[in-house]
């Protein structure tokens, strides 16, 4: 009785690149998801919080990477909220402000602090599952 063989000699260079263009395809689908939904959720005042969120995806190695971020200088305080605190000048001798019209002098406010809004932790959550990711740490 004759008996087939087959031989497959596999290229792994080859099947590691084919793997790696296929994540990268998916993380970048699911990071522009990510950015869009981020976009929709960041709080609004002035815009320029929405206008400071950006995305890239990467490669290194045999990773593919995606971020979603905000740089302006005031989101970290937005997104993680901020504690209260005591608000002194730092060179003049009082703080100067004016409400409802009137300038108003003092040596120190107590700021009531912000609470958190955590937009990008938020866009991930809810992004995460429709392409196949689960989110482990937040």
């Amino acid at each position: 009785m004759a008996r087939a063989q087959i031989r497959l000699d596999l290229n792994a260079g080859a099947i590691n690149r084919l793997g790696l263009v296929e994540a990268r395809r998916r993380v970048a689908d699911m990071t522009r998801a990510t950015f869009n939904r981020a976009n929709v959720l960041t709080p609004v005042d002035t815009g320029r919080l929405r206008v400071g969120n950006n995305m890239r995806v990467y490669t290194a190695g045999l990773i593919a990477y995606g971020e979603v971020f905000n740089q302006v200088e005031y989101a970290a305080a937005v997104h993680n909220g901020a504690r209260p605190r005591k608000i002194v000048p730092r060179t003049k001798k009082a703080l100067k402000f004016t409400v409802n019209g009137q300038t108003i002098f003092a040596k120190s406010v107590n700021w009531p602090g912000m609470r958190p809004q955590p937009w990008l932790t938020k866009a991930m959550v809810e992004t995460a599952p429709r392409y196949g990711f689960t989110v482990i740490n937040l």
